[in-house]
């Protein structure tokens, strides 16, 4: 009778390489990806003051716009409430 010679299990280790893109995982391409890259490396750094100053000029613009929203929405409901009861 002959013995059944198991096998033996070989694990290789990873040596960085890749052999498939995950680009196409999320909808694109390869070279989608690296021009998002290349376009990312490109934008410039914004410091925290101007930061600080572009949101006070965008609350200064939306800021009377989503009041107007607010209080037009409180003006509907107090009518339907008056309407209602």
């Amino acid at each position: 009778m002959k013995k059944k010679v198991k096998k033996k299990i070989v694990y290789y280790e990873d040596k960085g390489e890749t052999i498939y893109s995950m680009a196409a995982l999320e909808g694109k391409t390869p070279e989608e990806k690296e021009e998002e890259e290349k376009r990312r490396k490109n934008v410039p750094l914004i410091m925290g003051t101007e930061r600080r100053a572009m949101i006070k000029a965008a609350f200064a613009v939306y800021g009377p716009l989503l009041l107007i929203c607010i209080g037009a929405f409180a003006v509907a409901a107090l009518l339907s409430f008056l309407w209602l009861s």
